[in-house]
């Protein structure tokens, strides 16, 4: 077991270090208090006690560094890391009077250590923890080796240098890098600053997250969390309740009090600070220019979105640069680095060779390299085609890897619930001796990242996230469980704020979804909006989606307008497939294409088919939305079985989201309805296999559909293809889908009494399950046609398909005579 011993100084007892001893354990530490017998504490013994610790925390403050005692205890602790008899030394400072200049501070530790201002003990708790955990697993030292690798930029650090030397103009306070995901924004902004004598090359920066759906409130609890600011949880509590210029203000202070404590805080930025519209969010801009005591950087911005050069123009304290791919030259020098790294060695052609399949993105070179390192040069150029595919397919090629181990795959289905989440939570909920082993894995091979001040926290790869949501994978139900217990622990905890960041905004979104009872104080308006979100992605409870909306839109006032506007989309999106005509009143306080959008989504649900097409229209080549409405003019264009116009689009949306089962799904129903299904069986069956490699409940029904429909169309063995059907209706009884594919495929054997219970089984479920209505009723006429009643039909078709498009009506009825005929 690893120990540390805990140097300060006895006035600092109450006010910090008996906190920070009682959070960590008796059996974790020696502390004068729980070790030290009355009178027992002499040199020797102090010697004796260190001599039983792997790390040395030292807690920095004015009454430390008057002590002889602590002077003393820092002597014998650099001696013993000499002789290598403790393994660390931690410093932190806990006194906002001292900093870092300070010269009682021994020169050695400036020196070597990166010293920071921790002012909550809490935070040094976890601080602590961190190297306890660092120390006893010895972090995997490939992993760190590969993170530090950096080649190239040249010309952005010269550019970046030359800023920050004009002494025409202030140092700027917030630094933005923005570019594609994963292209190296953040390395460079750490080299830029080391370049330009800001930091030194030891610094390691404290690294924060931020997404679309967070707003001001999440930035300034995230920025308290690192206990880098004077404020209390006091300060930081009743976001709800706080004017937009109280939260602008608050942030300011908290910004000066990181800067003081000369810390840069590097944050990756989903959309929150520079928004989809290439702006700077607005309250940033105004909490930093009005913070008069901000003059050096202290906010290092890797942005998602460019930034819009003009709207920063009179903004001196910001500055920005633009990350492009990787120069050729700097590709091969980054392989190169790669290889050498692994040890390996290869011809001068077999690099070449490998050098010309990359594209400029950092994560290509290292899967290469680890391509070549599992399969060998041979074995890689065979797969070769694995790299030219790996930026449409990142998720699924860096998954390939554990595809076999579920054990593997479950934990990363774990971690895929998180935004990010501490190591402690995550060993909170699995075996750490069991997992941590897997964890260092998983960060060497770029499935997952550590951030925070002192890696405590950990980050699942956004693409992998993003595929594991979409295709609706989950993790087992003992992690269920547990994470359930954890958030009832929570909701009981009358020290919420204590809990680390991550634990916190995960705790009260589960709270506030399982519709537990959580004061107002606690809640920030990116909380209500993620458990709007989550619920109406899961389809849980819509009528409590249009609840928690309607209870932050009664502050708007206060809110950030962004955030307003998501509330408001999420919202429409929940009364639309509601059906409820409120809808269209909401609907006018959106703006921008997303109020074309809402209403394309709300027509097509309602069977508007028309409506829908000429509002999604619109949008096909409107940046941000265009693949959302794509998608959902594929399913009208699919609905009403215009199967070619459907096919361009759902094509494009399954090259644009390889391993999504959705858009595979799309694309094979537009296949498998072409008049072309045999001449791209392959194809067909290709789509099929990557659907059922994708493994969820539903990638498993859609595959028996599909492989159903590809029989009846291609096999022509009807009993074969009504087997899968069979087979997917066992999956889930209340599915709709299965017994719309079983009509189709009676329709063409003309199997009437298939169709007649296919029909019956449809508006049963019609009755509990939201799926479109025009279906059962073209579905009607069909069955009218095929009973030898086409006036029947023809009369369903005019009264009741009204709102389809006029020549959709007149190839529907086309096919009504043909059926008829038949």
């Amino acid at each position: 077991m690893n120990k540390v011993f805990l140097s300060h100084s006895s006035k600092d007892k109450n006010q910090y270090l008996r906190i920070v001893a009682e959070k960590l354990g008796k059996e974790n530490i020696e502390y004068d208090e729980f070790t030290f017998e009355e009178g027992e504490k002499t040199l020797e013994e102090i010697e004796k006690r260190l001599d039983s610790c792997d790390l040395f925390a030292l807690f920095i403050s004015d009454h430390a560094l008057n002590s002889d005692w602590v002077m003393n205890e820092i002597s014998r602790a650099s001696n013993q890391l000499d002789a290598r008899k403790i393994k660390k030394i931690y410093p932190i400072i806990i006194d906002s009077t001292v900093t870092y200049a300070d010269s009682r501070i021994p020169k050695w530790l400036k020196d070597q250590y990166n010293l920071k201002l921790i002012s909550r003990p809490v935070v040094a708790v976890r601080r602590i923890q961190s190297k306890l955990r660092e120390l006893h697993w010895s972090n995997h030292p490939l992993a760190k080796a590969r993170s530090g690798i950096f080649v190239g930029r040249n010309e952005i650090l010269d550019d970046f240098e030359r800023r920050i030397d004009d002494i025409d103009l202030q140092k700027p306070v917030c630094i933005i890098a923005s570019g594609i995901r994963k292209i190296g924004r953040s390395k460079l902004l750490q080299h830029a600053l080391v370049k330009s004598n800001i930091v030194q090359g030891s610094y390691s920066p404290i690294k924060l997250t931020l997404d679309r759906v967070d707003s001001i409130e999440d930035f300034i609890l995230k920025l308290f969390d690192t206990g880098l600011t004077s404020k209390t949880t006091d300060d930081v509590s009743g976001m709800l309740s706080k004017s937009m210029s109280d939260k602008e203000l608050l942030l300011g202070e908290i910004l000066q009090d990181i800067q003081a404590a000369k810390e840069i805080i590097f944050v990756e930025d989903g959309g929150c600070l520079v928004t989809h519209t290439r702006e700077i969010a607005d309250w940033l801009l105004n909490s930093v220019s009005t913070a008069s005591k901000l003059t050096r950087p202290v906010l290092c911005i890797s942005a998602n979105f460019r930034i819009n050069r003009t709207a920063i123009r009179h903004h001196k304290k910001f500055y920005a640069v633009e990350v492009p791919e990787l120069s050729t030259p700097e590709r091969s020098g980054l392989l190169k680095r790669l290889l050498e790294l692994h040890e390996l060695e290869i011809s001068a052609d077999d690099f070449n060779f490998f050098a010309e399949q990359l594209h400029g993105f950092p994560e290509e070179a290292h899967f290469c390299a680890d391509l070549i390192l599992d399969h060998g040069v041979d074995g890689a150029k065979n797969e070769s085609h694995q790299i030219t595919e790996f930026n449409t397919e990142k998720a699924s090629l860096l998954l390939r890897k554990f595809e076999s181990n579920q054990k593997v795959l479950d934990f990363i289905y774990f971690l895929s619930e998180f935004e990010f989440v501490s190591v402690s939570f995550v060993f909170e909920i699995v075996d750490e001796i069991e997992y941590q082993p897997i964890l260092e894995d998983l960060t060497t091979h770029l499935i997952c990242d550590y951030i925070g001040g002192e890696h405590e926290y950990i980050r699942l790869n956004d693409t992998i996230r993003d595929l594991i949501k979409r295709n609706r994978l989950s993790m087992p139900g003992l992690f269920k469980e547990r994470l359930r217990s954890h958030v009832q622990n929570f909701v009981k905890d009358n020290n919420k704020f204590e809990r680390d960041a991550a634990d916190f905004f995960y705790s009260v979104k589960e709270a506030l979804a399982a519709d537990e009872k959580i004061d107002d104080k606690y809640l920030v308006p990116s909380n209500i909006l993620r458990t709007i979100k989550e619920l109406y992605q899961k389809r849980e409870n819509l009528k409590r989606v249009v609840k928690f909306a309607d209870m932050l839109l009664m502050k708007e006032s206060s809110l950030d307008p962004k955030l307003s506007q998501d509330v408001r989309y999420y919202l429409c999106l929940s009364l639309a497939r509601q059906k409820d005509r409120r809808v269209l009143k909401e609907a006018t306080h959106i703006h921008g294409p997303e109020h074309d959008f809402v209403l394309g989504y709300y027509y097509r649900l309602c069977g508007r088919h028309a409506d829908a097409i000429d509002r999604l229209s619109k949008l096909v080549d409107t940046p941000y939305i265009s693949s959302r409405a794509k998608r959902e003019l594929v399913q009208v264009y699919l609905y009403i079985e215009e199967f070619d116009k459907a096919l361009k689009m759902a094509r494009e949306n399954y090259e644009a989201n390889r391993g999504n089962q959705f858009p595979i799904q799309s694309y094979l129903n537009c296949l498998l309805n072409s008049d072309e299904v045999i001449n791209r069986k392959m194809e067909v069956e290709r789509l099929i296999g990557e659907l059922e490699q994708i493994g969820s409940n539903q990638s498993r029904q859609m595959t028996l559909i599909a492989r159903g429909l590809l029989e009846s169309k291609v096999g022509t063995n009807k009993v074969r293809a009504f087997n899968y059907i069979d087979d997917a209706i066992a999956l889930d009884e209340k599915s709709p889908y299965p017994y719309l594919a079983k009509f189709d495929i009676a329709l063409r054997f003309n199997d009437t009494n298939v169709m007649f219970d296919a029909l019956s089984y449809l508006e049963e479920i019609s009755e509990s399950r939201t799926f479109s209505k025009n279906t059962i009723v073209k579905n009607k006429a069909y069955y009218n046609a095929a009973i030898g009643k086409l006036d029947i039909a023809e009369s369903i078709v005019d009264e009741e398909l009204a709102n389809f498009p006029v020549e959709t009506i007149a190839k529907i009825k086309i096919k009504l005579r043909n059926i008829a005929n038949k």
